[in-house]
């Protein structure tokens, strides 16, 4: 008992070290600039716009490894993650930190809940999936649908095209500016590629709240043919109260498949660990 209890504080000791070590490194890089010429909206720009719709809607499932780097106005840190995801239901995150990358959470992440293994402080950790709790565990912000539009890589474009308000075009992108459920927001599309490169939303007070960037795009296999997703996402949050400062997430996958067949979550509540109130607990050592 003694020696599991030397033996875990050594790995906290060591993922914690290997965090703080982060302080300098750089993360999220904004959206791409949006065209600035405003144009007609043209049976080939709604066709371009319909086919991005169409592309990320292919996206299902993901399993995969990713670098995960954090970037606040208070503290930086970077942790290597083992991804598990389905668009409409769960996801699981197993995160490993520190310079001999030993896992420190488990964790099952649903649109309503939340279940943390602490591994290094054997607790169970149960709450809702709120924001604030997010937070604690990811140090984001996020709601559920934002965190695996980045975990994806692929934003979902539910708007049809009678949602577009404006067009802007030049140097092979378009943006479209579309009205949304609780405010509006501008996407970047590549027309070559009909990728979604960039997408910012705005509140009904026309301020930024999030922004994202998908770049290093890849071809992949997957159960519907072939897709393209990028290797690298970037997701900003911009808070009322920090007008000036953003809370910031990048994805770098090194491997993964897009929408592998019969993808199982399964996620094991350790048997002797404690369980405790998420809700009830301020931040998580590896943050």
């Amino acid at each position: 008992m003694k020696m599991n209890k030397t033996i875990r504080n050594f790995c906290g000791m060591l993922a914690l070290v290997g965090l703080a070590g982060c302080s300098g490194m750089q993360t999220a890089i904004r959206a791409p600039e949006a065209p600035k010429d405003r144009v007609a909206l043209t049976p080939e720009l709604r066709r371009l716009y319909r086919d991005a719709a169409a592309g990320s809607a292919r996206v299902e499932a993901l399993d995969g490894y990713a670098d995960l780097y954090l970037k606040t106005p208070r503290k930086t840190a970077k942790a290597y993650c083992t991804v598990q995801l389905h668009r409409a239901g769960e996801a699981r995150l197993i995160v490993t930190a520190g310079i001999l990358n030993w896992p420190v959470a488990d964790m099952l992440i649903r649109p309503d809940s939340l279940f943390v293994h602490d591994m290094l402080n054997n607790r169970m950790l149960v709450g809702r999936n709120s924001g604030r709790n997010l937070e604690k565990i990811l140090g984001v912000q996020a709601g559920f649908g934002q965190l695996t539009e980045t975990l994806f890589g692929i934003a979902g474009m539910p708007e049809s095209e009678n949602s577009i308000e404006s067009v802007r075009q030049g140097s092979g992108k378009v943006s479209f500016t579309v009205k949304s459920v609780g405010g509006r927001k501008v996407l970047v599309i590549d027309e070559a590629s009909k990728a979604l490169e960039g997408l910012t939303l705005f509140d009904t007070t026309g301020r930024k709240s999030v922004e994202f960037r998908f770049s290093d795009f890849q071809a992949q296999h997957s159960g519907t043919g072939e897709v393209r997703v990028p290797r690298e996402i970037d997701m900003a949050l911009y808070r009322p109260e920090e007008p000036d400062s953003s809370h910031s997430l990048r994805v770098v996958y090194d491997e993964r498949v897009i929408n592998p067949e019969n993808l199982t979550i399964t996620f094991r509540k350790p048997s002797k660990a404690k369980v405790v109130n998420l809700d009830e607990v301020e931040r998580m050592p590896w943050l």
